[in-house]
């Protein structure tokens, strides 16, 4: 039977069909979660022989290539989609998962266990005759990549984990001990929990790249889910675990029916990224003399630094070359990323300030000097930034009224993103002489130093871009864990992927540089990939396994971690 999408009409008939065929309707669901395959069996019985017919044995892959599925993937495709049970689907770049999906999500309608989709009032789920599947994942650049692989029919259903819990700012009025005073607070919460729960019409989520979901966001969702669901769990333990904490890939690995596709198809490794991504897992390391071969214009280039140079000069060197990308097209920041193995030294900071500072000044933005605690920060409106794992835009700058501390640089056009400002040469402040009583108010924050510590000079408004939300950041705290967004390291870059992605290693990045980092900064381009390298990174970091253990129990034990406090498999 060939792939094909279904009509909301069709699907409904179909649906209605293989009710009356089986002469009954779904029992009805307990309000608990499911995460064992036993009572997922149980969620939607259907006729094993009408069940067998709904088995497609090929399909087209994300390339457009008509392909058969292989053994492993037939085999998910019929525990998941035709069968209807929790379980587990791992491979590495290339193997089909992103097909073995596509199989599944297609199986489950054409059997009747998706049911159709009430969304009830949720903001993120589509109105009207869609299949009761929700996917799911990480990051916004993950979901839009799963929406071009999936019938147009369900794609409306894939959205990221922040947007199925309705994440909102939440504004709380909490009483300062010392003084007495009231203040007001903000959280980023989950607004659909226990009291405010998910769709019941809701039958299967899908996690996408649930190597970076941690056991605490996973957990949300568990409280938010008043009846069981069926859960497929896909991912990859090529990549780096997460830094987060543990995993619920790991859990899940030792908890639920597995299938890990390990045949690459030929078309992936047409792909010279691909083809990279698995020497690398090989083990066979790449020599300093093979390093031109892998030269694919417009696809692939592996540059290695012409002389050793110190993490300094580097560091100059590179933010020439970013610049020099930026005025020439090479480098466009709305689509393109650059990773690191880490923030400091040569690292992420420093890059970033670069960049942002060049992009700023090539547009006439304002930036302002924010000061947030015993730090400082430069902004400008349109950045690019990361808060609370999430990419973010900049959309508004403004002094905070409550903040008597340490006056910041004045805004301007002309300020960089290292506090000078060759306008001013001068120390400047938004306060005027004048303000004695702002002024009074100061001595006095100072001498106590509580606004120092605890309040921001501004309040910044962010567009969340996954959530698809704004917040306003307004505390010292908050505003120290935002970070600029244009150089990520590669542990923040999983579960995203960009079109052209450049990887800069340097050998004061030795430490850092494995098989592992290697493999996930590869995979995370999805058209070009660009590396800055020593000659001899793809043959000491090859040899460099940072994921402990050679079987695939022994890699998931790694995953899994440290079982967080408080969390069972069953939420």
């Amino acid at each position: 039977m060939s792939s094909q999408t279904i009509s909301p009409s069709r699907l409904a008939e179909l649906a209605a069909r293989i009710r009356a065929a089986r002469n009954s309707e779904v029992p009805t669901a307990t309000p608990t979660s499911i995460a064992n395959e036993e009572r997922v069996s149980g969620v939607a019985s259907t006729s094993p022989l009408l069940l067998e017919s709904t088995l497609t044995t090929s399909t087209t892959d994300k390339y457009g290539n008509h392909i058969t599925y292989n053994d492993a993937q037939s085999s998910f495709v019929k525990m998941a989609g035709v069968e209807g049970r929790s379980a587990v689907l791992i491979g590495a770049a290339g193997t089909g998962k992103t097909t073995c999906q596509k199989g599944v999500v297609q199986a489950l309608i054409q059997s009747g266990r998706a049911g159709i989709l009430d969304s009830q009032g949720h903001k993120h789920l589509p109105p009207g005759q869609v299949p009761g599947i929700v996917i799911v994942a990480y990051t916004r650049r993950a979901v839009a990549n799963i929406r071009r692989n999936l019938p147009a029919d369900i794609q409306a259903n894939c959205i990221t984990i922040h947007k199925l819990l309705e994440y909102q700012p939440v504004y709380y009025d909490v009483e300062d001990p010392s003084t007495g005073d009231t203040k007001t607070t903000m959280k980023f919460e989950a607004t659909r929990n226990a009291d405010n729960p998910l769709p019941t019409s809701i039958r299967t989520i899908i996690y996408e790249e649930s190597s970076m979901l941690g056991t605490d966001l996973y957990g949300k969702v568990q409280a938010a889910l008043s009846h069981p669901v069926q859960e497929i769990f896909l991912g990859d333990i090529q990549q780096l675990p997460p830094v987060f904490g543990p995993a619920i890939l790991g859990f899940k690995l030792l908890s639920l029916p597995v299938v890990e596709l390990t045949e690459v198809y030929r078309q992936a490794l047409e792909s010279p990224i691909i083809s990279l991504a698995h020497r690398i897992l090989s083990a066979k390391p790449i020599l300093p003399s093979e390093l031109a071969e892998w030269k694919k214009p417009g696809q692939m280039t592996l540059h290695p630094w012409k002389k050793k140079i110190s993490w300094e000069d580097a560091l100059h060197t590179a933010g020439h070359f970013f610049i020099s990308a930026l005025n020439n097209g090479a480098y466009n920041p709305e689509e393109d990323v650059i990773l690191l193995p880490f923030n400091k030294a040569f690292g992420t900071d420093e890059l970033n300030k670069i960049i942002a500072n060049r992009i700023a000044r090539s547009r006439g933005a304002t930036t302002y000097q924010i000061i947030a605690g015993f730090n400082k920060l430069h902004l400008s409106v349109g950045d690019k930034v990361l808060y609370d794992k999430e990419d973010a835009i900049v959309q508004d700058i403004s002094p905070n009224p409550t903040y008597y501390g340490a006056q910041p640089i004045a805004a301007s056009p002309t300020l960089d993103y290292w506090g000078f400002d060759p306008a001013f040469h001068a120390t400047t402040s938004d306060v005027g002489d004048g303000d004695i009583d702002l002024l009074l108010n100061q001595i006095a924050a100072s001498e106590t130093g509580e606004d120092r510590v605890k309040k921001a000079s501004h309040i910044v408004t962010l567009k969340m871009l996954d959530s698809d939300t704004e917040v306003r950041v307004e505390s010292a705290g908050d505003l120290n864990s935002l970070i600029l967004g244009y150089a990520l390291t590669v542990h923040k870059s999983q579960g995203s992927e960009w079109r052209k992605v450049f990887l800069v290693l340097h050998q004061s990045h030795n430490t850092m540089v494995s098989r592992e980092l290697l493999y996930t900064a590869v995979t995370r381009a999805r058209e070009e990939l660009y590396v800055i390298c020593e000659p001899d990174h793809f043959v000491k970091g090859i040899a460099s396994q940072r994921v402990k253990g050679d079987t695939l129990e022994e890699k998931a034990v790694y995953f899994k971690g440290k079982l967080t406090e408080g969390f069972t498999l069953e939420g």
